[in-house]
């Protein structure tokens, strides 16, 4: 099974490297500060119905997900992520180093997703698919060599 697939499998799936760049970065994210959940996968559920709209999901790898993803974009993508992982792994993620709170998914000023906190008066954390920059530097390094031994 692809990494953008759904149930019935056969039937064509939609082109939409916006989505699939989305979920790059989550994965990304994920990778960074929950490895043990493992990479997740965009599921696509076509409407039979020509004035709904399809459906997507954000699953684990072993297909488990929870709820949709609202607004087709990067935000929703991220969104739903959070949702899978609450709502399955029963895991609060991404968690603010800060304030020790969860972290919610928002739309940037340039459209691409960012990490929120809303402690205290709110402030961005960084943008979606950037958490390992957020990562104390003995962590941030052994992440790094982690992916430099994956490369080679």
């Amino acid at each position: 099974m692809s990494d953008f697939s759904y149930h019935p499998a056969g039937d064509c799936v939609p082109d939409r490297p916006d989505l699939a760049a989305a979920l790059d970065a989550v994965n990304r994210d994920l990778a960074a500060t929950l490895p043990e959940a493992g990479p997740m996968r965009l599921m696509w559920t076509p409407s039979d119905d020509e004035d709904l709209p399809d459906q997507y999901h954000v699953a684990l790898p072993d297909g488990r997900r929870h709820g949709d993803v609202q607004d087709p974009d990067a935000a929703g993508v991220a969104e739903a992520a959070q949702e899978t992982v609450q709502a399955v792994l029963w895991q609060v993620w991404p968690v603010c180093r800060e304030h020790h709170t969860g972290v919610h998914a928002n739309a940037g000023p340039d459209e691409w997703a960012v990490w929120w906190c809303r402690a205290g008066a709110g402030h961005e954390l960084c943008e979606v698919g950037e958490l390992a920059q957020t990562l104390p530097g003995k962590q941030r390094r052994a992440l790094r060599r982690k992916e430099r031994r994956r490369e080679a």
